[in-house]
């Protein structure tokens, strides 16, 4: 983690400007009544996914990256609402979703990307997913999977570069205490802001 940090932290005191404008859609899934997978101590994949957007918000904001929120309380936005946005000419657009993992057995872990990789971006999308699973293989401590499903409606119609972000298995202990962790939170969004303006 404190190779992630020091790497994450030169990047950012190097950093310039992006010679194309960037903006980011950031999702934190479900919200509302839909309260996602929960933990065995009552913690809800919603809370978590918002907790990670608003990171992430705060930090690319400081890099004068222009940030959309799909939501930014405890509410819930349609399907069909998370991911509408359109290629704006001089503006390069990403999109993020957060979720967590979950299982049935609590014994799972470690983080995955997912893309769709017949989407009208699949090439940047995919080229976005694995910038993150090489920096997400340094936060946890048994690697990253990236991961093609087109059955997630948030990326199957994406136009613009998109990927689901899973740091971590809410039902899992050692997981969740990485997931709560404000430090981790903190380096998730340097890392995505890293790897989407070099």
């Amino acid at each position: 983690m404190k190779k992630l940090f020091a790497l994450l932290l030169t990047s950012a005191l190097t950093y310039n400007a992006h010679a194309e404008k960037l903006k980011l859609i950031i999702d934190a899934a479900h919200g509302g009544q839909d309260a996602g997978a929960k933990a065995q101590n009552g913690e809800t994949e919603s809370e978590l996914c918002l907790q990670f957007a608003q990171v992430l918000q705060q930090y690319a904001a400081q890099k004068d990256i222009e940030v959309v929120m799909v939501r930014n309380q405890d509410e819930y936005v349609a399907l069909q609402d998370r991911n509408n946005y359109q290629p704006e000419k001089g503006i390069k657009s990403y999109y993020i979703s957060f979720h967590m993992n979950a299982d049935n057995t609590g014994k799972a872990r470690g983080a995955r990307i997912i893309y769709y990789s017949k989407s009208k971006e699949a090439s940047a999308s995919r080229r976005l997913a694995e910038k993150l699973k090489d920096g997400f293989n340094l936060i946890n401590d048994i690697g990253t999977t990236v991961s093609d499903k087109g059955s997630v409606a948030v990326l199957r119609n994406s136009v613009i570069p998109a990927v689901l972000v899973e740091p971590g298995y809410i039902t899992n202990e050692r997981d969740l205490k990485k997931l709560k962790d404000k430090g981790i939170q903190k380096e998730v969004a340097m890392l995505i802001v890293k790897s989407i303006t070099e």
